[in-house]
């Protein structure tokens, strides 16, 4: 005899976010909708995912800020590998995004010049580094306005050009089996183009570009930042994310190092997710304290 009952419905990872398109998504709770989110929590979280990110993994994310900041909304942008290759795509996929984010000042709920930041930064590897590089760019560029006052937490990034390191970033998007056999000889042709313009030619290459914007205090107006990154990442060079850091420092930003020992990109959380939300939470404690 046939059943009855219905069948269950399985939820999509991020099916508590609101859909503004396909790569920018957004959270509200309802208490912040009457502008409540607590002096001690982010107004908005802005969360830039990796490239080619999946929702099961970047839900993970959301789900303990969520936790961790029940009043703030959050604010999702994701990177996908045709981004790297044609900019205009990049750029056309973040101003949903850039909507969101005027539509919050004014409503008066983010003010666009704060005294105290109101925004927490989370960009993952070079793909976030891109996607809000574009981000505070066009904002700029539509309001006049640099991207408002904000505290950030880079994990594995920023990373610049290497052979393997980008071969490995790219692949790792791509479904094991046939699609894979046809995108690893596309991808080492780009790679090999890349590597002659970079180490022969010495061009100025979008990694170089983005990984620079972040850390020009005329462009990227931080409190304070955390990085968190480890030598076994095969993908981005921890020399990179240590220089990136030193030189921000040197440019007057506020810097705060985290090593992971052994584990792989964006992969920190997973040796110890005690250690890794606790630098997320006193990252952002001390930006809120300024």
């Amino acid at each position: 005899m046939a059943s009855n009952a219905a069948a269950p419905v399985v939820l999509k990872p991020l099916a508590g976010l609101t859909k503004a398109s396909q790569f920018v998504s957004f959270y509200e709770p309802v208490q912040s909708s009457t502008n409540s989110a607590t002096a001690e929590a982010p107004k908005l979280i802005l969360v830039a995912s990796w490239m080619d990110a999946r929702d099961l993994h970047i839900a993970k994310y959301i789900a303990r800020y969520q936790s961790l900041y029940p009043t703030s909304k959050i604010l999702l942008v994701k990177f996908i590998f045709k981004h790297i290759v044609w900019r205009a795509e990049c750029i056309k996929a973040i101003q949903p995004a850039i909507s969101y984010l005027r539509s919050q000042v004014d409503s008066g709920y983010l003010s666009e010049s704060p005294s105290r930041p109101e925004v927490l930064l989370h960009v993952f590897s070079n793909g976030g580094v891109a996607s809000t590089k574009h981000l505070f760019e066009e904002y700029e560029k539509e309001t006049g306005h640099v991207f408002p006052l904000h505290a950030a937490v880079y994990d594995s990034c920023p990373g610049l050009f290497s052979y393997w390191g980008a071969y490995n970033a790219s692949i790792a998007g791509v479904p094991k089996g046939f699609w894979r056999w046809v995108m690893a000889p596309v991808i080492h042709l780009l790679d090999i183009y890349l590597w002659i313009m970079v180490k022969l030619f010495r061009q100025p290459y979008h990694l170089l570009i983005n990984a620079n914007w972040h850390n020009n205090p005329e462009k990227t107006r931080q409190t304070n930042r955390a990085y968190i990154y480890g030598k076994g990442d095969e993908m981005v060079d921890w020399k990179h994310v240590d220089s990136h850091a030193r030189q921000a420092e040197g440019k007057g930003f506020v810097v705060r190092q985290e090593m992971f020992e052994g584990s792989t990109h964006v992969a920190h959380v997973r040796a110890d997710e005690g250690r890794y939300w606790r630098i997320v939470t006193e990252t952002w404690g001390k930006a809120a304290h300024t």
